[in-house]
């Protein structure tokens, strides 16, 4: 309760009220839309934000950042003066390049639970002329408030330098804190960009500060920037974060979503529908989410200080995931369009694991050194297709298969003497294809459209390898199975 009344009346001294601002109605929408995708790869650019730091002046400042040129204008003189952001008194109007209003509106809306009080502070920027139009662009709304201590803020936002800057902008926060309800806060971010040659990328950042309660920084990117609302709804204590994001122009649109502060999060959503809302509930090694809908939408999640990122293809209802990155991943999934992916890189990744066609639980197992010695254990529902790639130094890893069984183990010991265990409950995998390699001396090779083992198992004693074979195998077309030892290659199939 004290941090809810502390958020209010943080948020009410921010600024008197100046003007008006529009009406945010609370609610949450969700819609499941298909959206034809382009086949091309999406460059996300980064924000290059600077770091303005205004903790020893208090009152309220419109910072801003234009090709490397930086000023602090009150925001008095902001809004009756207008800034001449490129110190060039030959360009926008009468010298100054952009005018700023900033809104703050406290209000008490009617709901199901009765009356909620809400406070919206609105940020609202217009370009005068076209000179600076395609230049990099920063500009924020911010300052300090002595209350208990000093609160710090800023609002605003970024355009990269080639990026059309807009005719006009509005960025809009709106506090739900729920006073005197038994729910989480909610809070709403509303950017409404105006572009005369289309769109183009936008960036917005919140941040704030207090010696207290640390420092929290979000940043959103979208691209393109259209008219959005993201509505989040965190639940700090059980680290479950609920969003929704509603955007009011056709237009195939990436958001990517950066939390800095208690943790580190970074969220991508690529191809987002016009309407979505979802829970993520997360922790170092474990993450779930969870939707009323499925969306033809990826969403890529990073956790500050873990090595490994995690992407989801076509968005289920549901998916919970806990990971090990020594050798296990415990996965449910309700939806077998989704491609669930861990890796250290998206782009070029050297440890690398995907799960597609899966509806249900699966939970696999291996020994991630991928040396001489080592195994691969997949449990779970039949169809799963699985592929596994590792490149460390020396070794070479890659596992593809398409597992028509409910358990699927492989174990190898490549020393001598040595030995390969493969069992499928005796029931096929289809399109198997494993091949290991370490320093050009030890390796295996299996390539098959169709295999099944019944807990077969090659040994082997010597350098010059003489086979002690036991348990089934079968197969159907061509089939390639091959161990490499000092180098040397031989063939137990080909």
């Amino acid at each position: 309760m004290i941090k809810k009344l502390l958020a209010v009346l943080i948020a009410t001294l921010l600024i008197l009220p100046i003007g008006g601002i529009t009406y945010v109605k609370i609610n949450s929408t969700q819609k499941n839309e298909d959206i034809e995708k382009e086949d091309k790869e999406i460059k996300l650019r980064e924000a290059r934000w600077s770091d303005w730091k205004w903790e020893n002046q208090l009152g309220f400042y419109i910072h801003t950042k234009y090709n490397g040129i930086e000023k602090n204008t009150p925001v008095i003189q902001s809004i009756f003066s207008g800034i001449d952001v490129d110190n060039d008194p030959m360009t926008g109007v009468d010298g100054k390049d952009v005018k700023v209003s900033i809104f703050a509106l406290p209000l008490l809306q009617p709901t199901d639970e009765g009356l909620v009080f809400t406070l919206s502070l609105a940020l609202k920027v217009i370009r005068l002329g076209d000179e600076i139009k395609n230049g990099e662009l920063e500009i924020c709304f911010g300052g300090s408030v002595p209350f208990n201590g000093l609160h710090i803020f800023k609002i605003g936002y970024y355009s990269a330098d080639g990026e059309e800057i807009p005719k006009e902008i509005r960025e809009v926060v709106t506090i739900v804190p729920y006073i005197l309800y038994d729910r989480d806060p909610e809070f709403y971010l509303n950017v409404e960009p105006i572009f005369e040659s289309g769109n183009e990328n936008i960036s917005a950042i919140i941040e704030y500060s207090h010696e207290n309660f640390g420092e929290h920084t979000v940043t959103i990117d979208y691209f393109p920037a259209v008219n959005t609302m993201i509505k989040i709804t965190p639940s700090i204590g059980i680290n479950k974060f609920a969003f929704s994001i509603e955007r009011f122009a056709d237009v195939e649109q990436t958001i990517r979503m950066r939390y800095e502060g208690e943790f580190a999060l970074n969220m991508t959503i690529e191809d987002i529908p016009q309407q979505m809302a979802f829970a993520l509930n997360f922790a170092e090694n474990y993450f779930e989410y969870e939707a009323s809908d499925e969306f033809n939408a990826s969403l890529i999640l990073e956790y500050g200080g873990v090595e490994f990122l995690a992407k989801i293809e076509y968005l289920p209802h549901y998916l919970a995931a806990s990971f090990n990155p020594e050798g296990y991943l415990d996965i449910n999934i309700d939806e077998r369009k989704t491609k669930f992916i861990v890796a250290n890189d998206l782009e070029n990744p050297t440890i690398y694991l995907s799960i597609s066609n899966l509806s249900g639980e699966a939970i696999i197992r291996w020994d991630m050194n991928f040396d001489a010695i080592g195994f691969i254990t997949v449990d779970g529902f039949k169809g799963i297709e699985l592929e596994i790639k590792a490149e460390l130094g020396s070794i070479y890893f890659r596992y593809y298969a398409v597992i028509q069984t409910e358990h699927f183990e492989i174990r190898w010991n490549l020393t001598i003497p040595g030995s390969i265990f493969i069992d499928s409950n005796n029931e096929w995998i289809a399109s198997c294809s494993f091949n290991l390699s370490i320093d050009n001396i030890f390796g295996l090779l299996i390539e098959a459209s169709l295999l099944k083992a019944n807990n077969y198992k090659v040994e082997w004693q010597t350098e010059s390898p003489i086979y002690n074979i036991d348990g089934e195998l079968q197969f159907v077309g061509e089939i390639t199975f091959a161990i490499m030892i000092n180098g040397i290659w031989y063939h137990i199939f080909s």
